[in-house]
């Protein structure tokens, strides 16, 4: 008798950059897996303009596509494919950004992170920016704030990690639940990540790169000092910045005693003109 295979649903969800998601997905289904291993797709498109849900549909017969009506943004879209996803109970769930692009062997290197659905580890992939080949996305250290943990030998103990492709055994789920909904855009998976390290769950980086996504750039955004106080206090509190409400929780689940100096961090960057 044959062994039940393993089921990976991977989540995402995107808005109006249909041939970043089309590449995703593309490379996705075109893993080089360990016998056994099935893939499905749950994607929550959030009201994309440019034909991307309808493009998912005809080219990936086996991706559900969920509509979002682009209020949802990156923690809204990812909770909505989160509920969908596990309602069939897959042995992993793996959270993936649309815009990154995973080696044909990313899977098979998480998998031996977190070789069982009820391995309580987190295994994370090291990404890397396409044209500098330096690493842009994955498992974080408090010890080294300014980007994804170094690249080591063998896999990194981390304390948190970017959401880019994290695989998720179901033993972790279950004990965690899905990302934390009271978030807009940024913050969930960091939060996912500590909540994980405080129960014990240990956060592991890859030893290899398994993909490749560009950096975000921090023009125009609330870190650009080139732009004025009040335009960079407007971009902060905007969803895809540091909204107060979301950034005052992050800092109170997460920062303990110095939650305030955390919350205070950013507007005191802005006027101090850094």
């Amino acid at each position: 008798m044959s062994s039940k295979p393993i089921q990976i649903t991977a989540m995402l969800t995107c808005f109006n950059r249909k041939m970043l998601t089309l590449a995703c997905l593309q490379a996705f289904f075109d893993q080089e897996l360990p016998e056994g291993v099935r893939l499905d797709v749950v994607l929550v498109d959030d009201g994309s303009s440019d034909g991307t849900g309808d493009a998912i549909r005809a080219a990936f017969s086996k991706a559900q596509v969920l509509e979002g009506d682009g209020s949802l943004f990156w923690c809204g879209g990812m909770c909505k494919a989160w509920e969908q996803a596990e309602s069939a109970n897959p042995d992993y769930l793996l959270m993936l950004n649309d815009d990154t692009t995973l080696h044909p062997g990313a899977i098979r290197e998480l998998l031996q992170l977190a070789p069982a659905a009820d391995c309580p580890v987190i295994a994370v992939g090291a990404i890397s920016d396409p044209d500098s080949g330096e690493l842009s996305y994955g498992g974080r250290l408090r010890s080294h704030p300014k980007g994804p943990a170094p690249l080591k030998e063998t896999p990194v103990k981390c304390d948190t990690f970017n959401g880019n492709c994290v695989l998720i055994p179901r033993v972790v789920r279950e004990r965690l639940g899905s990302l934390y909904s009271g978030y807009t855009h940024s913050f969930a998976d960091f939060d996912y990540g500590i909540q994980a390290t405080r129960c014990g769950i240990d956060v592991l980086q890859s030893s290899k790169v398994v993909g490749i996504c560009r950096p975000n750039s921090n023009e125009n955004t609330w870190q650009d000092a080139k732009l004025g106080r009040l335009q960079r206090l407007k971009k902060l509190n905007s969803p895809k910045g540091l909204p107060w409400r979301d950034h005052l929780a992050f800092a109170r689940r997460t920062q303990k005693g110095n939650w305030l100096r955390h919350f205070v961090a950013p507007y005191a960057r802005i006027l101090l003109g850094r």
